[in-house]
């Protein structure tokens, strides 16, 4: 039996994308063992959004444990892996092989519960990714209150970790005025609406409610930066990545958000700034956003499409432009 005051350490590797898959996972998690200590190992490109939560309470990058040693044919008590895994009262592994090594060298070295769910396993659950670890929490017997009910919006888990003034960046358009969020880029160019569209969207923001818009540029879309350095103006401005949390402070000021199918469209719907998603080929029914306001539209949409969505999604969210 849990109790107040145990430690909890959770294990997550992945992208963007998949730690915000698992946000309605961790925040169960977090009301289910008020009072517990909760460690989440992860990738150091999105920890410092679990760090602005409130649910955890110490981040740990993977790059600084030897996670590596539990894939071997035996994990000895004494390997630094084995000490940490030790102060725990519960593990919960996202992480792991098809072949069982790493869950056998955990049952050996955690004293404690032990759940062992690899992430590769989503790729044959029945549902959304959100809900594969949700599902895996049922395991320890959580009470079910992650999963929103038919017809029911989701909860933009991340809102209130950027609602702050604090959390204001200049690192978009000038002044507090609504402006427009493009994200032009993904993990893959066959993931990408074309960039031509993306920058006919913005002029038709523009024209159509004086809306300029922040293109968002990061390691991924390098290969546009020329494109968007000679599209840039007065009404466009080219945001430059200064890491996660800046990026995620761009998307809390902007009024809406047009992205493909990406880690960072994913953060948008998680912090409610309203989506349209540009999906293929992918499907949306086990990877689009979730979050507040989210449509889908296919790659093949056109600019005037993205607009008249947008157009809709400002008239019944009473968004004044």
């Amino acid at each position: 039996m849990m109790a107040n005051g145990d430690r909890i350490c959770i294990i997550l590797t992945g992208g963007i994308g998949d730690f915000i898959a698992s946000l309605p996972a961790l925040h169960r998690i977090h009301r289910a063992f008020p009072g517990s200590k909760i460690v989440l190992v992860g990738n150091p490109l999105w920890l410092p959004l679990a760090e602005a939560t409130s649910w955890i309470d110490e981040i740990r990058s993977v790059e600084d444990l030897p996670l590596h040693a539990g894939f071997a044919s035996h994990l000895p008590r004494d390997h630094a892996l084995s000490r940490f895994l030790a102060d725990f009262d519960l593990v919960i592994s996202w992480f792991g092989d098809k072949e069982g090594l790493w869950e056998k060298n955990l049952q050996g070295a955690c004293p404690g519960r032990l759940l062992v769910h690899p992430y590769h396993r989503v790729h044959t659950f029945e549902g959304h990714a959100s809900d594969f670890y949700l599902a895996t929490l049922d395991e320890i017997g959580l009470p079910d209150k992650g999963r929103a009910a038919p017809g029911h919006p989701f909860v933009p888990l991340l809102r209130d970790a950027f609602s702050s003034e604090s959390n204001r960046t200049g690192n978009a358009p000038s002044g507090q005025d609504p402006f427009l969020c493009l994200h032009p880029g993904s993990g893959s160019a066959k993931k990408n609406w074309p960039k031509e569209r993306f920058l006919e969207a913005a002029r038709g923001a523009f024209r159509r409610w004086h809306l300029p818009s922040s293109v968002m540029i990061g390691p991924a879309e390098h290969d546009q930066q020329g494109f968007w350095n000679e599209a840039k103006g007065p009404t466009l401005f080219v945001a430059q990545s200064a890491g996660i949390l800046e990026t995620a402070r761009v998307i809390f000021q902007g009024s809406l958000y047009v992205g493909n199918d990406s880690g960072i469209t994913h953060l948008a719907a998680a912090i409610g700034t309203p989506v349209v998603a540009l999906f293929g080929p992918t499907d949306p029914a086990r990877w689009a956003p979730r979050g507040g306001r989210v449509e889908i539209l296919g790659l093949d949409a056109s600019a005037e499409q993205v607009l008249d969505t947008l157009g809709r999604i400002q008239e019944d969210s009473s968004i004044i432009l």
